[in-house]
């Protein structure tokens, strides 16, 4: 496979991403085809909330089973160039999104205010972070939720416009290479601008350590996803979706997906 071939696909792609996104994905409408969940195999998830934040006990995941068959063929993309691919998250509990939308709220973006981040010191459980939060003035509130919702759907169960992990469409991934998570430059779910897809092709970013290895594997793997069916989300290198809301801004189509449970 010819790399610098990956690289122009790769820019291709960035261009109709970020253009699609300057629309909210919130408007699109959605007609559910009523495709069911399918529990996916133990050997292609890594459940990261579980394993790794211990936020849940479930350590199951879940995706609409076309989405499992795309992540099947990219799979096989990666494992052409000896990687391996893994699953950190799929369908999600609306209780989850919110667990998550206000422990992120404290850890990544509160800390950017050095007036507020003190309010939220003791706060540890989500519902404290929750409770702190509404103790500030409206304004506040409202650029909080701005900065958080970039990266931390808000958690909802409405048909019209599900959080896309609720609808069984939206996939976290992370690529392995000899059975370990290799480097994309940022941590997952990390709630910065280097996280975003396709910031390694900016010309004024700041590079990675081992630039040009991290700028491969991110890619490879938008290169596979995307070839396997998928659409990215632009904040985070890791996300991908098909079907729901945020894959019919990029593709101009009807979304098909909407608020699932196993």
């Amino acid at each position: 496979m010819d790399y610098s071939l990956i690289v122009d696909e790769v820019k291709r792609v960035a261009n109709i991403t970020e253009t699609a996104f300057l629309k909210k994905w919130q408007a699109i409408p959605i007609i559910d085809n009523r495709e069911k969940l399918l529990l996916i195999p133990e050997n292609f998830c890594y459940p990261f909330y579980a394993n790794t934040m211990n936020i849940t006990e479930d350590k199951r995941i879940f995706l609409r089973e076309v989405t499992f068959l795309m992540f099947v063929k990219a799979y096989e993309i990666l494992g052409g160039l000896g990687l391996e691919l893994r699953i950190y998250d799929g369908w999600r509990p609306v209780s989850l999104q919110e667990q998550l939308y206000w422990l992120y709220m404290k850890q990544f973006t509160v800390c950017k205010f050095s007036n507020i981040a003190p309010l939220f010191s003791q706060a540890i459980l989500a519902t404290e972070i929750k409770n702190v939060f509404s103790l500030l003035v409206k304004k506040t509130q409202e650029i909080l939720h701005k900065l958080n919702r970039r990266y931390v759907s808000w958690p909802s169960n409405n048909r019209d416009f599900p959080s896309p992990h609720a609808t069984g469409g939206a996939v976290d991934v992370w690529i392995l290479q000899n059975g370990k998570s290799v480097d994309l430059g940022v941590n997952f779910d990390s709630m910065e601008e280097s996280a975003g897809a396709f910031y390694h092709l900016r010309n004024d970013r700041i590079k990675f350590k081992n630039d040009d290895r991290v700028c491969y594997y991110r890619n490879v793997l938008l290169y596979a996803m995307v070839n396997a069916g998928f659409s990215c989300y632009p904040p985070e290198i890791w996300h991908f979706n098909y079907g729901n809301q945020m894959h019919a801004l990029v593709t101009k189509k009807v979304a098909n997906y909407s608020y699932i449970e196993p």
